[in-house]
């Protein structure tokens, strides 16, 4: 057994402990959270760390895959040149150079603290990694297609969602984005979803040409479809939102997770959280300042802050795979969030999202859910700094 200790405990679903102290198995299950009322009295076999403990991180948006891209594509420039760069890596034989490239990462988040990720999939190039990864991985396979080959397509993900199913790897088939699966395609993934009771994520309104195209039918992604030759016969301009668009065609019992959600409302948001009772809201503001340059407007989003969950996206479009960073962004241009707040982001929600809260997300006892220490800690305001760090200590 080991017992360790730090200036400040976060359990999360309890108040935070002054020199708490935490007893855990071999096995890093959690056997008891000692409260000391702030004064550590006795020392057997005691570590102690100066910093503040908490739960292991949750990244709910990553695309493994990708990893390979780190520094290779160019920022901020927009969301439609950006697409129109991944197609033509897509088109690309993938190389051995892959499959490093996505070992290396999945080490990179373990050392960053990071205990389960809700990862995008196209292929089956991370699944080896995933297999012998410390960290819990849920496979979203994702499909996109506006054509009349929406079967075909979606026989395609079932074929891959089975690969990584019969690894014993959690996994679901998910839409890409509001502009790039049709109504067919749409039904074909919500029945699928409906009948097996799976978790969703979609990316949403990561640009203004995505809301500019369901509204008008103009816009760069328009554009940038028609330049790859994409058959846009049977579109219709919708004359309404992206979000709007699609709320019927996602089932409202699931949990959902919007990803992104650059140019969502305050009404649109309220709307989602009243028609799915299980949805949640995943920043990524690292990448979104890498594509659009642009933060999401997190204090509208301020009043549902139970379903906020984090995300790193990939190293296409993140110099990092780090949820500290992340929340070190959102601190720097949110000073008035909280650290408890940030950290339930981080951990406890992304949990919830990911349906293994039960194991993940908070220090408690019976759990195993694994434990960071973060330095540099600024205790005088109780918040993480520019300097903070984070080591996985179980």
């Amino acid at each position: 057994m080991r017992r360790i200790a730090a200036n400040y405990i976060f359990p999360l679903t309890s108040k935070p402990l002054k020199n708490g102290i935490i007893e855990i198995d071999g096995h890093g299950k959690i056997l008891d959270i000692i409260d000391t009322n702030g004064t550590i009295s006795e020392s057997r076999n005691l570590e102690f760390y100066n910093g503040v403990l908490v739960p292991g991180f949750v990244n709910t948006h990553c695309h493994l895959e990708l990893s390979e891209l780190k520094n290779v594509l160019e920022e901020k420039r927009g969301l439609p040149f950006f697409i129109q760069q991944m197609i033509e890596y897509r088109k690309q034989s993938k190389t051995n150079r892959t499959f490093q490239a996505i070992k290396d990462a999945d080490e990179l988040m373990a050392q960053n603290g990071i205990v389960a990720v809700g990862d995008i999939v196209n292929t089956n190039t991370t699944i080896e990694t995933k297999r012998n990864s410390k960290i819990y991985y849920h496979s979203f396979v994702e499909i996109s297609g506006l054509g009349t080959d929406y079967r075909e397509r979606f026989n395609a993900a079932k074929k891959l969602y089975d690969e990584f199913f019969e690894q014993g790897l959690a996994s679901s088939i998910v839409p890409h984005a509001p502009y790039s699966v049709s109504v067919d395609l749409f039904r074909l993934i919500k029945d699928e979803a409906v009948r097996q009771g799976s978790i969703l994520s979609i990316h949403n309104q990561e640009s203004k040409d995505e809301n500019e195209l369901f509204l008008l039918g103009t816009g760069n992604l328009l554009k940038t479809f028609k330049n790859l030759g994409i058959d846009l016969s049977s579109w219709k301009v919708q004359g309404k939102t992206s979000l709007r668009t699609i709320i019927d065609y996602l089932p409202t019992k699931n949990h959902l997770l919007f990803v992104h959600n650059l140019y969502s409302t305050v009404d649109e948001i309220q709307q989602v959280s009243k028609t799915f009772p299980h949805s949640f809201f995943v920043f990524c503001p690292l990448s979104n300042l890498f594509i659009e340059n642009k933060l999401p407007d997190i204090n509208s989003f301020l009043d549902f802050s139970d379903k906020i969950t984090l995300g790193t996206d990939s190293l296409a479009s993140n110099k990092s795979l780090s949820i500290l960073n992340e929340m070190k962004k959102i601190n720097k241009a949110y000073p008035t969030i909280a650290f408890e707040k940030l950290l339930q982001w981080a951990s406890l929600n992304g949990a919830k999202a990911l349906n293994i809260d039960h194991h993940y997300g908070s220090l408690e006892k019976g759990k195993a859910p694994g434990i960071n220490l973060i330095s540099d800690f600024d205790f005088d305001v109780m918040q993480i700094t520019e300097n903070s760090a984070v080591k996985r200590v179980v």
